[in-house]
Formats: C-alpha cells, sequence, structure tokens
C-alpha cells in the first residue's frame, strides 16, 4: 500500500503528460498499455505477484528498509528476466553496515554486469545549503554522513552512541522560573517514566519519576505534589502519542488521566503531542544529534539524579540499527526522544520565549 500511495498518482500524471495512451486500474495495482504491457506497482511484501511474468524492467527503492530479505526477493525477481533480457534497479538511503542491503551491496560490487551510483544530497542543487547547514545543527556525524552523504555508516553497539558523562551530566534539577515547565510521558507499566525538563539555554533534564508497581495517575500526582509551588507555571506535554489510542481499563486514554490530575491540582497544561510516533531509528537519530551534532555541539544536559534516564542512554544496545528496549531499559530515553523529535519536527529551535511570573 505505501508503494502505491507514494507512486500511482506521480506515474499517471506522468503518463498523462506524455500523451500515452493507458487505463489505470487501481484495485488491480497496474496500469495497461497498448500492445498487452502492463505497468504494476506493489510492494516488496507482494513480491510473488511477479512469478509467471514475462518481466522487461523492475524497480525496486528504499531496499535498505524492506521487512524482506532483498537476497530473497532478488531471488524471486531473477527468473522473469530472464527471457526478455530484462534488466533491475535498486536504490535505497543507507540504513546502516549491519543489514541486508548492505551485503546485497557488497556482493554485487566487484560484478561486471553490475554498474553502481552513488549521489549526495549534499551536492544535490536544487537543495536550499540553508537546510544543509540546519540538518548539520540538528544530526550528529555519523547521522548526517548517512542522511546527507549516502553513507553506509556502522551503527553496531550503543543506541546513543553520543552519550557522553562528562559532557551531558550536569547538575540542573532546580527550577528556573523564566520557562515553562515540561513533562515527558513514556507509558510503560513498571517502572511508570516520566521526566521534568526546561528548554532554556539548553534542554535540561531536571527530574525523573520512576515508580515502580505504580500507575499513570500516581506518578503524575507525584510530580504534582513536588511542584506545588509552581501551579502558576504552564505544563507543556509531551511524550508517547500511543497514550492517546491506549486505553485502560475503565475506557480512557493515558493522556486522559495526565490531565485529570494536573486540572486537579490546579496546573494549566498545554499538550504537545504528535498524532503518531515517529519510527524508532528516527527518534534515536534526532536524540543523538542533540546529545552532539555535527559541530561536536550539544543542547542537552542532564541531573546527575536521573539515575534511570543515565543507565538508558550510557547502556541500551542495538540489534542492528534497532535499539533492543527491555522492561526497564529504553524508556526514559524513548521519552527524551519524543520531546526532543516534537521540537525538530515543529521547527521549534532554540530556546522557547521566556514567561513573565
Amino acid at each position: 500500500m505505501h508503494a502505491l500511495e507514494l507512486m500511482w498518482e506521480p506515474l499517471q500524471n506522468r503518463m498523462y503528460s506524455m500523451g500515452w495512451d493507458f487505463r489505470p486500474l487501481i484495485s488491480k495495482r497496474r496500469f495497461e498499455l497498448s500492445g498487452g504491457r502492463k505497468i504494476f506497482i506493489f510492494g516488496a511484501e507482494r513480491i510473488e505477484r511477479i512469478l509467471g511474468h514475462q518481466v522487461k524492467k523492475v524497480w525496486l527503492d528504499e531496499i535498505a528498509f524492506y521487512k524482506r530479505d532483498i537476497f530473497e526477493i532478488y531471488r524471486k525477481i531473477r527468473p522473469s528476466l530472464t527471457e526478455s533480457g530484462g534488466g533491475m534497479t535498486l536504490a535505497t538511503t543507507p540504513n546502516g553496515k549491519n543489514t541486508k542491503a548492505y551485503d546485497f551491496y557488497l556482493s554485487i560490487l566487484p560484478l561486471e554486469n553490475w554498474k553502481y551510483f552513488h549521489w549526495k544530497t549534499i551536492e544535490n542543487p536544487f537543495i536550499d545549503p540553508f537546510e544543509i547547514e540546519e540538518a548539520k545543527k540538528d544530526l550528529d556525524e555519523r547521522a548526517f554522513k548517512q542522511e546527507y552523504e549516502a553513507g553506509w555508516e556502522s551503527f553496531e553497539g550503543l543506541a546513543y552512541y553520543n552519550f557522553d558523562e562528562k559532557l551531558h551530566l550536569v547538575p540542573c534539577r532546580s527550577i528556573n522560573r523564566q520557562f515553562p515547565l515540561e513533562i515527558c510521558m513514556d507509558f510503560n507499566v513498571n517502572p511508570t517514566t516520566l521526566l521534568v525538563t526546561q528548554n532554556e539555554e539548553k534542554l535540561r533534564v531536571k527530574r525523573e519519576y520512576s515508580l515502580k508497581n505504580s500507575s499513570t495517575e500516581k506518578t503524575v500526582e507525584a510530580f504534582c505534589e513536588d511542584h506545588k509551588d509552581y501551579k502558576s507555571f504552564p505544563i507543556l506535554i509531551y511524550g508517547d502519542a500511543a497514550g492517546n489510542n491506549r486505553h485502560s481499563g475503565t475506557g480512557f486514554a493515558d493522556y486522559y488521566y495526565v490531565r485529570q490530575v494536573l486540572e486537579r491540582h490546579g496546573f494549566q497544561h498545554k499538550s504537545n503531542l504528535l498524532s503518531k510516533n515517529p519510527p524508532i531509528i528516527d527518534r534515536v537519530m534526532h536524540l543523538n544529534g542533540w546529545l552532539k551534532n555535527c559541530y561536536s555541539v550539544s543542547r542537552l544536559e542532564i541531573d546527575p539524579s536521573c539515575k534511570d534516564l543515565i543507565r538508558d542512554l550510557s547502556s541500551q544496545e542495538t540489534d542492528g540499527r534497532y535499539p533492543v528496549e527491555t522492561d526497564i531499559i529504553g524508556h526514559k530515553n524513548a521519552a527524551l526522544g519524543y520531546r526532543v523529535y516534537y521540537q525538530d519536527l515543529m521547527g521549534k529551535r532554540g530556546a522557547q520565549k521566556s514567561i513573565q511570573l
């Protein structure tokens, strides 16, 4: 379905502009042309549809992000190209070296009947240089090389490879009355997760709540009790977008309870939530960029009292490029990652506007 959403309309418009005679059959995911020719659009998960057809040309895009093994897909396609003497074009943004796409790339490099082409986004004359500079501020060096220089980067090991205790652990627990209070949520059950942050000249993580055998309501209650002297502060809510959809046994979503508790304690609040969560890889990439970007600038400081967040950032490992999450590892940095990703996505760089109290 994703392939259809991306390609159907642009391809149809292109054929109209060229004056081609064709019949679009979107329910069958194909265009029928004169002479019995057909153009199919379908995802790699449906590659079996190619079996039995004589195929002249196949285009496979973003192969590094396929859920199916690219070698398996190639084996299914290859026989259909034989009779027609057809060809195949594969393209992708790299997604790390510990991937089947990278293995496939290595396997075809020495073959004479394959050609390899490499283009960098930073060399595209249609990309505004300002956007490139902004990306360097948002992304760390490794992620920038992958996303903008099309490099096969190695991401094995730790998920948050830019975390540095000497750089990021700074006593900063006191509340700055010139900036809003923020709470960043993730809705694992045991322990619960709530981070208290303020976006000053850097984003500072002031405190964490990590309650065992507890609930969302009790966690927010604890926050409200500890910050009862700051009721004049606007509370900005960030976090797991699934909390708007996930329902408890009472039929209410997680954020319903967050808002109810804040209002009961007299706090004003505003929700800064995305309609859906970003891909995990993107969330991790943006948080690494805030830990240290291409210019070696950090936009994050963490109070040393945030033990669980520090443990997450310093020890969470990856399986390929994906962070390995357990019951106790990965939830605090997920909450912080949602907060960072929201600001990057909404284009709100730098400190938030000061408020007068």
